[in-house]
């Protein structure tokens, strides 16, 4: 017999591709508790591991009780933690579908070492973050970051090293470009902001408080907010105008954000794109910079 859930009797609706349970959390995020929130980030990062592991295993990786999940699986609709299991496993297949197959292993010459789940896992990564993206976010960022009068970057903890690249690479090929430093985030560069100015923030699981705060004070004075963050369940979702996915998550203790640099990499490119006089203004900056004897080498050289 099929057990009822005593939270939500309105079963989730059905769906062949599993894309159900993702709009689910999307839709409930911010409404769960911590632990609650955890298991939603680990069904979106990990899909796998959520669709073959045991209630026990998926409550042991996460510190939490296996009552916990199960009544997690109840707060989002479902009748247990079988049709959770059910509904993440349509996302996998839907995904090996998609692929094919696991494709060329190019780390297979690194043999069964950590060095190699390392790699390979940065490429799910990166091929998780492409499959989330779409071009009409991307347009609606890269337009929205190369008109702003003013571009303040922010990024906590972590995150901070890629706002760091993304500020420099930034302020090369457009003026007004700023970092927010990230302990505490200054007041008076988000002071100074205002209405067509635009504040890109970075931030990923566990979230920095001091770029959340920094991203409610552009908002109330105007401020328009592209976010780069693990969508599709960041609690940055209904803060911003734009939000551009980037899967984390490590095989370790540390997440890895190589998809986060990507991403930035593509609003970079974009920006230069669009951006009259950008080529210029990067010549100019590397010639400052060869200039100031910077580089070991020539940076405008041949080699």
């Amino acid at each position: 017999m099929t057990e009822t859930s005593p939270l939500l009797p309105d079963a989730l609706p059905a769906s062949s591709d599993g894309q159900g349970v993702i709009t689910e959390l999307r839709r409930r995020y911010d409404a769960l508790t911590n632990s609650q929130k955890r298991i939603a980030e680990t069904i979106v990062e990990d899909p796998r591991f959520v669709a073959f592991a045991t209630v026990d295993k998926f409550a042991a990786r996460l510190g939490v009780s296996p009552s916990t999940i199960v009544r997690f699986a109840y707060r989002i609709g479902l009748s247990g933690y079988p049709e959770l299991q059910e509904q993440v496993r349509e996302l996998v297949l839907k995904g090996l579908r998609a692929d094919g197959s696991e494709g060329d292993d190019a780390a297979a010459h690194l043999g069964k070492t950590v060095f190699a789940d390392s790699l390979r896992h940065d490429m799910q990564l990166l091929a998780r973050t492409a499959e989330r993206l779409q071009s009409v976010d991307l347009d609606r960022a890269v337009d929205l970051l190369a008109r702003a009068g003013r571009v303040a970057v922010v990024g906590g903890v972590t995150a901070y090293g890629v706002a760091y690249y993304a500020a420099v690479t930034l302020d090369r090929v457009r003026e007004g470009v700023v970092l927010l430093s990230d302990k505490p985030v200054p007041t008076g560069p988000l002071l100074d902001l205002g209405d067509g100015d635009v504040l890109l923030a970075l931030s990923f699981p566990p979230y920095a408080r001091s770029t959340l705060g920094a991203i409610e004070t552009a908002r109330a004075r105007g401020v328009s907010v592209v976010a780069i963050s693990d969508s599709p369940i960041s609690p940055l979702r209904a803060k911003v105008d734009v939000l551009l996915p980037a899967s984390v998550s490590g095989i370790g203790m540390q997440n890895s954000l190589v998809a986060a640099m990507a991403v930035t990499n593509i609003i970079v490119n974009g920006v230069t794109e669009r951006v009259p006089g950008a080529l210029e203004r990067y010549s100019e900056t590397v010639g400052l910079l060869a200039g100031w004897d910077v580089y070991l080498l020539d940076p405008g050289g041949d080699g």
